[in-house]
């Protein structure tokens, strides 16, 4: 970090303002009184509901619904102010504990740690704070050329109205790959895009923001990015943020497809000589290819509206595919090869598409997509009616998509490639995953994917079905896939990226993830205590973490992503924990037919 609390102004307090009624609305002087007690009793009567009048708060992924008896809904930063002082003051004067959590509808999360009542302790009370109604862009200005939105804005929104200004997201590709994540959930669990010319996450580009931090007192954050970018909202719950925006962009992005056979070599010639502002990378190596896009500023009246519909495919294929991967599960020797079929027919697949008439002109050359940078940086499930006719069928809902990511230092590139090959040799048939490759600047903040290094976020997105989940069964070619995960974070040092982690990667991997950030993990210990004084931000998952806490294994752990395997019964029925095929200090999960000539 450039500097630490003690030694920097990174925050002041909230000044009051009549305008909108920011009055520091934990209503510091009247909840001292008879106030108080009737807001804490209208609270406590929610929560005595836990468990009797449950809501559920959908997950972007089906992975982890967020099920609670106490979910607030306000729609104004005071709002949340009131509730957070509330309880900060109940837990002072009573002793009661708390746990606030804000997530949203849709969020994307694939661990326990956006669910309050996730894996709660018995003398802990469960808030959750639904942020969806916090969605309104409240001011853009044009002297500082700066756009003031609420933190339940998504990104999907967010970009289509700034399209509506002639505006951009700052830099070149910041948005995170799902265009449903909203911005404060983006800047907590530093998601991002990739870039090769500057910062690839949103918070590297706020120009400041609102905080409530553990007291409930409201707090304006300058140059917020330094400590809000991957604290997970463990220092508070960010309300607004106000941030840099630039005149609307327009983007040539050249798709390349190629053998893989030099990829580190391909990929190091496109960065060194194509003056390329980005580049993100497909790799599937049963294919043994690759394909690379490669992002480049053009003319804005460059012919060509396209959109990014990684989610969006064919109806017909779409309504296919859920069949297809259950039989591919089934087919546990991959004797049918049904995955080699849908990997196949993905990775020819447009990524991206033009509305009908307004394709690029002939100048441009075929392999090229020419659109709007908010429109061609995420993906979505909700496109326009002429690319995406039926919207309710999309690549999330037809199968389960489950993505795990790890950020390795750039530097060591080269070496993890050729050790996942050597991992990825032993599957003799088509996993159900593809590796995707961005690249990220190094950040300042403690708990940043990229804190103090750059990286290269390896995305390893498998696809299964949610019937065979619903059965209890494994992903196939698992032993494979968790070889890599470990191999990866281990050996590598990859860091989980906090929205991506399962629960096993926080606290069942081989390695701690807290030593994969020291010595920026201890500071962030100390920052977030002096905003959160009484824990109320602090999930259980997160104090797994800091005390390097194993996980609670259980038969069928790992089938469930709860944990890698010790023994053959957290493998679940007609599989064994056996050692890794290149890496044997990691154990996997290997069918018991594994002895047969076929390799799984």
């Amino acid at each position: 970090m450039g500097c630490v609390l003690e030694t920097c102004p990174l925050f002041r307090k909230m000044p009051l303002r009549k305008g909108r009624g920011y009055i520091q609305l934990g209503l510091t002087i009247a909840l001292m009184f008879l106030p108080l007690a009737s807001a804490v009793a209208a609270m406590d009567i929610k929560l005595q509901d836990l468990g009797r009048e449950l809501q559920t708060i959908r997950s972007g992924l089906g992975w982890n619904d967020c099920t609670c008896g106490a979910v607030l809904r306000p729609k104004h930063t005071e709002e949340v102010a009131d509730i957070v002082l509330a309880l900060y003051r109940d837990h002072q004067t009573s002793g009661q504990k708390y746990l606030v959590r804000a997530t949203s509808q849709e969020f994307v999360s694939h661990n326990n740690l956006s669910c309050a009542c996730a894996g709660i302790p018995a003398d802990t009370r469960a808030v959750v704070i639904d942020m969806s109604g916090l969605d309104k862009i409240l001011e853009f200005n044009d002297e500082q050329e700066t756009v003031t939105v609420q933190a339940g804005i998504t990104f999907e929104a967010l970009e289509r109205t700034l399209l509506e200004y002639d505006m951009s997201l700052p830099g070149v590709v910041v948005a995170p790959q799902l265009g449903a994540m909203t911005l404060g959930a983006a800047i907590v669990t530093s998601a991002h895009g990739s870039s090769l010319v500057g910062p690839a996450t949103i918070a590297q580009f706020l120009h400041s923001a609102l905080l409530v931090d553990g007291t409930g007192d409201i707090q304006v954050l300058d140059n917020p990015g330094q400590v809000l970018e991957g604290s997970l909202g463990m220092l508070g719950l960010v309300t607004e943020a106000t941030m840099y925006v630039q005149k609307r962009k327009k983007m040539a992005v050249r798709q390349i497809q190629s053998e893989d056979f030099d990829l580190v070599a391909d990929l190091r010639d496109i960065i060194d000589n194509s003056e390329a502002l980005a580049l993100d990378v497909t790799w599937n190596p049963t294919a043994g290819m690759y394909q690379a896009r490669v992002w480049h500023e053009t003319d804005a009246v460059s012919r060509g509206d396209a959109r990014n519909v990684l989610f969006q495919q064919p109806a017909d294929w779409l309504m296919e595919l859920p069949e297809r991967v259950f039989r591919d599960q089934l087919d546990l020797m991959d004797r049918e090869g049904h995955m080699c079929e849908v990997i196949g027919e993905l990775s020819h697949l447009p990524y991206f598409l033009h509305s009908a008439g307004n394709e690029p002109d002939e100048s441009t050359p075929p392999d090229t997509a020419i659109g709007w940078l908010n429109q061609l940086a995420s993906a979505s499930c909700s496109g326009a009616a002429d690319i995406a006719p039926v919207p309710d069928l999309c690549l999330l809902t037809s199968a389960k998509f489950t993505p795990h990511e790890l950020a390795i230092n750039s530097q060591d590139f080269s070496a993890w490639l050729a050790d996942a090959r050597a991992v990825l040799r032993h599957a003799l048939g088509c996993p159900p995953f593809v590796l995707n490759f961005r690249f990220v600047g190094e950040s300042d903040a403690p708990l940043a994917l990229s804190s103090g290094r750059q990286v290269v976020a390896i995305e390893m997105s498998t696809l299964s079905s949610h019937r065979a989940e619903r059965d209890g069964l494994h992903v196939k070619f698992t032993r494979i896939h968790d070889e890599l995960l470990q191999m990866t974070m281990c050996k590598y040092g990859g860091r989980p990226a906090w929205a991506y982690a399962s629960n096993r990667l926080l606290r069942g991997a081989p390695c701690a993830v807290r030593d994969l950030y020291s010595p920026s993990f201890e500071q962030f210990l100390e920052l977030r205590s002096s905003y959160d004084p009484a824990e109320l931000f602090l999930p259980p998952l997160f104090q797994d973490v800091i005390y390097r806490r194993a996980p609670v294994y259980y038969p069928g752990c790992a089938v469930r992503m709860d944990c890698f395997c010790t023994t053959d019964d957290h493998c679940g029925p007609d599989h064994e924990c056996v050692p890794g095929n290149e890496f044997p200090q990691y154990r996997v999960c290997a069918p018991v037919t594994d002895k047969s000539k076929f390799e799984l």
